[in-house]
């Protein structure tokens, strides 16, 4: 099945949807803005879009889950019932086992999901009182933060976002998944990344409680919010999670962007990988590209992401989806992420760490990207948890608290809900329990498919295009080569003019 994505947009699209501002007073973005309360002295104010939920603890204490969450573990019952039965000391022991893109708001603090997507900006007004958002852009401008940085991210190339704790504003920092803001004074205090990695674990076993904490996830997801939809490639994360549905039982809904430059086995295999599992797949084929929406980014964001990363929104490729998207996002650190184990394993300096990262992305040592990483590694070198890699922990920190968490608040401007369901701080320290040699190279997926879904290992793993012969090349992109050399002409032009108006 084919159909086309994006030809008129929708009616409206108001920046800020689904953002949260939480401060010393209320803040009215527009008259549908919610407001509630929260301890000690504070208020929070919402999107009515933004799912919002609160309930005690069990010593009285009110709590406020921002976001989609889910409980992993079968035997626990759900995040705000898990938390009615804790005492408030002991609820940051419950939430790593939760996983989505969430925030939770305690008595006076802030806390983030695994790898901080649902992302908290925190900085202070002329009064020092402290002020919290998931909005850079809406922050920027409640505590005046005028002072900007330069540098231009550009897509792919380089590092492509502003590295935290830093930000494109001078004023504002962002909070680290490894870090608990304390709104009344604005402290930070740190936090574990993950439950205890623990190296020596049986193999067998980790597979089994990752393969149990991913089912219990899907089982789910139906309650949150229907159509769920599947983003299928011919790799390997995906084609896991489309075994898993079946195991779990769900109606899922795989789908495949149409992009010129995409391979002829995500064009060929995704509908075979579905047919196989049971399922009817959907080709997403994007429509006119709607420019005014660039400033809408701009704006929603407050400038914290790329033009390039910002171009499937621009371009309304998933215009007129509604429900629930997951995919296989986050097995990277499993996997091994973008050469990070050329770097060394031992990390001696946050200087030459961050000088290390820098010239593996070819970006400038007097780079401010750079600068934001060194800030980074000294809290790392500051706050070391026991086996987790700093390479591993490049990828939970920068590549997922940086940058794909600012591409997730532009897809909250969507109709269509994104719910991460690898970002769960248990799966992680899971993944990670298992040797290097065992995980690296998508064995973890290649095993885990063959024990619920050996059909689809019938198929190949991202297979060059010259697996599929030259007529069968030449009939997949017929249709969109040329669309995709006049794209690729006018994107360059676009960069050139922007880089001289900037």
């Amino acid at each position: 099945m084919e159909f086309a994505q994006g030809m008129t947009p929708p009616p409206t699209l108001p920046p800020h949807r689904r953002q949260f501002v939480v401060g010393p007073t209320p803040f009215n973005l527009d008259q549908t803005w919610r407001h509630c309360p929260i301890a000690p002295a504070g208020w929070l104010s919402h999107c009515p879009e933004l799912r919002v939920a609160s309930g005690p603890d069990a010593s009285g204490e009110t709590w406020i889950l921002l976001g989609m969450a889910i409980e992993t573990r079968p035997e626990r019952p759900a995040p705000l019932a898990s938390i009615a039965q804790t005492e408030t000391a002991a609820v940051s022991h419950l939430y790593t086992s939760w996983a989505g893109r969430w925030l939770l708001l305690g008595p006076g603090t802030v806390h983030l999901d695994a790898s901080g997507l649902l992302g908290c900006f925190y900085g202070a007004d002329q009064g020092g009182r402290t002020w919290a958002s998931s909005s850079a852009g809406l922050l920027a401008d409640i505590v005046n933060a005028s002072a900007i940085d330069s540098r231009c991210l550009r897509y792919e190339v380089g590092i492509s976002w502003y590295t935290p704790p830093r930000t494109r504003f001078l004023g504002l920092r962002r909070l680290l998944p490894s870090q608990v803001l304390h709104l009344p004074d604005g402290d930070i205090v740190p936090r574990p990344l993950t439950p205890a990695i623990q190296p020596n674990r049986q193999s067998s076993d980790t597979l089994w409680q990752i393969q149990t904490g991913l089912v219990t996830t899907l089982k789910q997801l139906p309650a949150i919010g229907v159509p769920i939809w599947l983003g299928l490639t011919a790799g390997y994360d995906s084609r896991l999670l489309l075994g898993l549905s079946q195991v779990a039982q769900i109606e899922v809904k795989p789908f495949t962007r149409i992009a010129a430059r995409m391979s002829v086995a995500d064009r060929l295999l995704p509908p075979q990988l579905a047919h196989t599992g049971g399922y009817t797949h959907t080709f997403l084929r994007r429509g006119k590209r709607f420019p005014e929406r660039q400033a809408l980014v701009n704006s929603h964001s407050g400038g914290q992401i790329s033009a390039g990363d910002a171009e499937p929104f621009v371009r309304g490729d998933r215009d007129g989806l509604k429900g629930i998207a997951f995919g296989g996002h986050g097995f990277a650190i499993a996997s091994g992420f973008y050469k990070l184990r050329d770097l060394p394993a031992t990390l001696t300096s946050a200087t030459e760490g961050a000088q290390q990262i820098a010239n593996l992305f070819q970006e400038p040592l007097t780079s401010t990207a750079t600068a934001g990483l060194q800030d980074w590694l000294e809290w790392v070198l500051a706050h070391p948890e026991p086996h987790l890699d700093w390479r591993d922990r490049f990828f939970l920190e920068q590549r997922q608290a940086g940058w794909l968490s600012t591409k997730e608040q532009v897809y909250d401007l969507t109709d269509l809900e994104r719910f991460p369901i690898l970002n769960c701080a248990r799966l992680y320290s899971l993944l990670l329990s298992i040797p290097a040699e065992q995980r690296l190279g998508s064995k973890i997926q290649t095993e885990l498919l063959q024990r619920v879904s050996p059909r689809l290992m019938a198929y190949p793993f991202n297979p060059s295009d010259f697996y599929f012969g030259p007529m069968r090349v030449i009939k997949s992109k017929a249709k969109d080569l040329p669309q995709y050399v006049l794209a690729k002409a006018i994107g360059k032009l676009r960069y050139f003019l922007g880089a001289l108006t900037f």
